[in-house]
């Protein structure tokens, strides 16, 4: 009866809901809810299900199904919040003194022993943990590293000068069918690592806590020590998640960021330099509402117009 209600339940969303939130969720309730029936006896409590009646069973499986999507709902719009916190992003000091300091130590120490390597390869996975100069800040956390260097690759001084957090959502808008799809599919990826390696944290927790209220001790422990082995294995797979999503990004921006300015308007400026400082103009007049006198000019150029909409079919 709850698989059916479950099936039909999972039709009304797509692909990527189900299998990066709603699966994650529906496992999760599901281990909780075998600790608590384990604790309570399981005999104990199917003699308490038999005891419904019909209209009983069917309203709790509506209500728990119910329950799982607004989980797996309420989850998907923290997704961003949950990355930030793993990358290192922590509102409280206390948390960035304590955790911060050591993290930042020891990816230092990463990153050094990283930059001895000097063949190809090595040069490779420093450049993706790290970057090839132009992140200035370490984060304390791996995930965190490789996310900000990629964030950081079009920003560069010695590439294109460009905001990454404040230009993406443009450059997303233009990129075509086929890229952004791939993009979404990376980011999906990561996004269901990021989740699981939280919920399977979340479940340790909880089972070490029901160990505490009268569960069997080793249940208890073997539950908490399996969602803590999953929890870390989720997320070092999320890093390397990260990573491919990391290479799209940088892809795009080398790419499709002339797309951008033909839609805003503007033409590829023939030199790096001068494109430098069209982007440094464009970002000023977007971001501030205007620009310093000596790119005032770049502005007031005569522009081309957008490209046209392509003709409708007969």
């Amino acid at each position: 009866m709850f698989s059916t209600l479950f099936d039909k339940v999972t039709g009304l969303f797509d692909k990527r809901f189900v299998l990066g939130l709603l699966l994650p969720a529906l496992a999760f309730a599901a281990g909780v809810a075998c600790l608590a029936v384990t604790m309570t006896g399981w005999t104990r409590a199917l003699a308490w299900w038999q005891h419904l009646d019909g209209t009983r069973q069917v309203s709790l499986g509506v209500a728990a199904a119910a329950a799982i999507v607004l989980a797996a709902t309420i989850t998907g719009s923290q997704v961003n919040a949950m990355t930030r916190a793993l990358e290192g992003y922590w509102r409280w000091e206390w948390a960035d003194k304590v955790l911060g300091g050591p993290g930042r130590r020891f990816e230092g120490w990463r990153k050094r022993r990283l930059a001895q390597d000097a063949s190809d390869a090595g040069y490779l996975r420093s450049s993706r943990a790290f970057g090839s100069g132009e992140v200035k800040r370490i984060m304390p956390t791996r995930l965190g590293n490789v996310l900000r260097t990629a964030e950081s690759y079009p920003g560069d001084k010695e590439r294109w000068e460009l905001d990454a957090v404040f230009w993406w959502p443009r450059l997303y808008l233009v990129l075509p069918d086929s890229a952004r799809s791939q993009v979404d599919d990376a980011r999906a990826a990561l996004d269901q690592l990021i989740v699981l390696a939280w919920l399977s944290g979340a479940f340790a927790v909880v089972a070490l806590a029901l160990t505490g209220a009268g569960l069997a001790l080793p249940v208890g422990l073997g539950c908490a020590g399996g969602g803590l082995l999953l929890s870390r294995a989720a997320y070092q797979a999320a890093v390397t998640s990260a990573a491919a999503f990391g290479e799209l990004l940088r892809a795009c921006f080398d790419l499709y960021r002339g797309d951008v300015l033909k839609q805003l308007g503007w033409a590829m400026p023939p030199t790096l330099a001068e494109e430098r400082e069209l982007w440094a103009a464009l970002g000023q007049q977007l971001y501030r509402r205007g620009v310093s006198t000596a790119r005032d000019a770049l502005l007031k150029a005569p522009r081309q117009p957008p490209p046209a909409a392509p003709a409708a079919g007969p």
